[in-house]
């Protein structure tokens, strides 16, 4: 056991502290306004009653709704929380816990009367092992701990069980809630009873400092920890943490996620310049050997552990070191290294960023068989997914839309919100009517449904109790839900695998969506809300690829050419020979202009001679013009369908006033219009001349 207490911190204050907890409660009242009343109740029945019962409990505003619920259960026969530890601080330790957790919300009044037998177990453990210590903050957790689990396994009391995962991960190996009880309640103890000043703890909590500070963080990501407890310097210890504290305050682009990063990578390095914790002056003496130690030490961690993206991870790694050094050498703070950063790391401790994953969106075929199976998604979340789809907003936005974010302007529907990543307040995107309808239902439901206790932000994917009462959902929720369906309804891919979907995905498909509908790159940044148009010359660059492959699947299923007779004849091409198709698409994009027959290769440059009226299948002596291109143009099939259909009531029309020689000439150019209908119907398209499709001949073009 550790010596907690001291002369400075004695037993006896400490216990007060308890008491004083104990000595009141919070009755909550919500208003018919959505407004909560808070009355502080000065009693002492927490305090002097080892059992707490369900008649005190169900007079309270906030338990009494959920306590009638576990009443009208019949499977519920328990109804009293007892705490019977043979020590009084003991009892009086696990009484504050209880008492904060559900004055909070973090813990269920329900569960918390029909789970019981976990606290027993803690309570009966203390008694029998530890009946000389007099609190739990005395104990040696670790070494109490395992005595703990030998014990438990020693009564026959499993401690593991496997929990299933969704999205066919592996199953879980975990503790089960009597295994896990004595150091989760161990943790929360010591962290709530903590009198220290905040910023002095080694575990920082986002959701301590929420109340004083606005610190920048995604509302739907887990509220992270930023953690020194492993440093083992204690002098070291405080620099790191002064310097993100610095920063964070500051707001020097340091985010709440970003300084867990920081604090993990810094930690590190302050454990191989210091391994034992005793050494004098160890960051002030950094060498260019201890940061070689620590790259040799990152690259065997993620080799021993089979992680992936060593390199990735250690160009972040260095990248923040070198900030820290400077930052320390440029204020002259006592502990700066005395050697330069530049004698510290070199260029090469930068490994190079393999390469960036490929900006992928959603194939239609993947959206057509989602939108299908829709209805069996978890209901929260198809209209995030409907949201996502039609807005092009990251999954951290959707998730934090809020009550007022549905506006009209000119009786046209837009979704109004802040963009976090690039701070763009009041950002305005159209939406159809049918995404308001969705947006307008969930705006009533919160209405109805949530309070300023349970959703003071007004968020529309909210939880309404737990850990993360007030707060959007986590994103991955929503992902794992997403996938789930994809796994049971077997939303597959083009290669039958089941599709993986990825939030962020729905981004970019809504963005090449709307350049593949003529919106400019511009157009496109505004609704991405990018900063600057560089990520938005992606998602174009990402269309053309898609188009080019398209256009290269259509000149390999078929190519013909207009012989010099005008008849159509197939022409071979070397599907290997990528320059010729390289040179094919940058003269079809910089030449073709659609017309009535086809797609012509000569107008837009000015070189064809019948501009105003084009006479394209006859202009060469009779013959199709060597410049025209059938079938890339979707809508060629139909132009052909609109000739023949014309022609043949031109034939009738002739027929009926006896012009047979007239009659002779139009059936010629409908055979010659079938013709082409069928080969570009196929999937074929057909070229003018064949030149078009060799490599010096295209270029030639260009």
């Amino acid at each position: 056991m550790n010596s907690h207490f001291t002369v400075s911190n004695p037993l006896e204050d400490y216990e007060q502290k308890l008491k004083k907890i104990l000595s009141n409660y919070v009755k909550k009242e919500i208003l018919l306004d959505g407004s909560v009343i808070e009355t502080i109740i000065e009693d002492d029945y927490l305090l002097t009653n080892n059992t707490w019962t369900y008649d005190f409990f169900v007079q309270l505003p906030q338990f009494r709704e959920r306590l009638l619920e576990y009443r009208n259960n019949p499977a519920s026969h328990i109804f009293s929380i007892k705490f019977t530890s043979e020590n009084p601080i003991v009892n009086l330790e696990l009484k504050c816990l209880y008492k904060i957790k559900l004055f909070s919300d973090e813990w269920s009044i329900y569960s918390s009367f029909q789970k019981h037998t976990h606290r027993y177990r803690v309570i009966k453990f203390m008694d029998l092992f530890y009946p000389q210590c007099r609190s739990l903050q005395e104990l040696d957790i670790e070494e109490a701990e395992k005595k703990y689990i030998t014990w438990l396994q020693e009564t026959g009391i499993p401690i593991t069980e496997r929990r299933k995962s969704k999205c066919a991960r592996p199953e879980r190996v975990v503790k089960v809630r009597t295994a896990a009880f004595l150091k989760s309640a161990y943790n929360a103890i010591m962290h709530y009873l903590d009198a220290r000043p905040l910023w002095t703890r080694d575990i920082w909590q986002l959701k301590d400092f929420q109340e004083q500070f606005d610190f920048e963080y995604h509302k739907s990501s887990p509220q992270g920890f930023i953690r020194f407890d492993s440093i083992k310097n204690t002098k070291l210890k405080l620099i790191l943490k002064e310097y993100i504290k610095d920063r964070l305050l500051g707001k020097r682009h340091l985010s709440w996620s970003t300084g867990q990063s920081y604090a993990r990578t810094i930690s590190r390095l302050f454990n191989v310049i210091s391994p034992t914790g005793s050494e004098k002056q160890a960051l002030h003496n950094i060498n260019r050997k201890d940061i070689l130690d620590f790259i040799e030490w990152i690259r065997i961690y993620y080799s021993k552990n089979g992680l992936q993206g060593v390199d990735n991870h250690l160009n972040k790694c260095m990248g923040q070191i070198k900030t820290f050094i400077e930052d320390l050498q440029l204020i002259e703070h006592t502990e700066a290294p005395i050697r330069s950063v530049h004698q510290l790391i070199n260029l090469d401790d930068f490994p190079r960023y393999t390469a960036v994953k490929k900006v992928t969106y959603i194939p239609d075929d993947v959206l057509d068989q989602l939108f299908r199976n829709l209805n069996y998604l978890h209901h929260e979340v198809i209209p995030i997914v409907w949201i996502a789809f039609k807005t092009g907003l990251r999954i951290s936005d959707v998730l934090t839309l809020t009550s007022n974010c549905l506006i009209r302007i000119n009786g046209d529907p837009y979704i109004e919100t802040t963009i976090s990543k690039t701070k763009v307040q009041n950002h305005r995107i159209p939406i159809d009517e049918h995404l308001a309808s969705i947006l307008d239902f969930l705006i009533k439901k919160c209405e109805l449904e949530t309070n300023r206790d349970n959703n003071p932000y007004r968020y529309l994917f909210v939880r309404l109790s737990g850990p993360r009462k007030g707060r959007p959902f986590q994103q991955g929720f929503v992902s794992e839900e997403l996938n789930q369906l994809a796994i049971s309804r077997h939303i597959v891919d083009k290669n039958g695998h089941v599709f993986r979907f990825r939030m962020h995905e729905f981004r970019h498909t809504y963005a090449v969506k709307l350049l593949n509908n003529g919106a400019d790159i511009l157009t496109v940044q505004e609704l991405l809300a990018h900063a600057s148009p560089e990520m938005t010359l992606v998602y174009a660059k990402l269309l053309d690829e898609t188009k080019r492959k398209e256009f290269e699947k259509v000149v390999s299923s078929g190519t013909f050419e207009f012989n010099q007779s005008g008849s159509l004849e197939k022409i071979t091409i070397d599907s290997t020979n990528k320059g010729i198709f390289t040179s094919i698409w940058q003269n079809h994009k910089l030449n073709a202009i659609d017309n009535p027959y086809g797609t012509c290769l000569a107008r837009l440059n000015g070189k064809c001679p019948f501009v105003n009226e084009p006479p394209c299948l006859s202009c060469n002596n009779g013959n199709p013009c060597k410049d025209l291109a059938i079938g890339f143009s979707e809508c060629d099939e139909e132009k052909y369908q609109v000739h023949i259909k014309s022609i043949k009531r031109n034939i009738d029309i002739l027929k009926q006033n006896n012009r047979d020689d007239i009659v002779e000439k139009s059936q010629q150019l409908l055979d010659k219009y079938l013709e082409i209908e069928e080969k570009i119907k196929n999937g074929g398209i057909i070229y003018g001349r064949k030149s078009r499709i060799t490599v010096e001949g295209a270029k030639n073009e260009l």
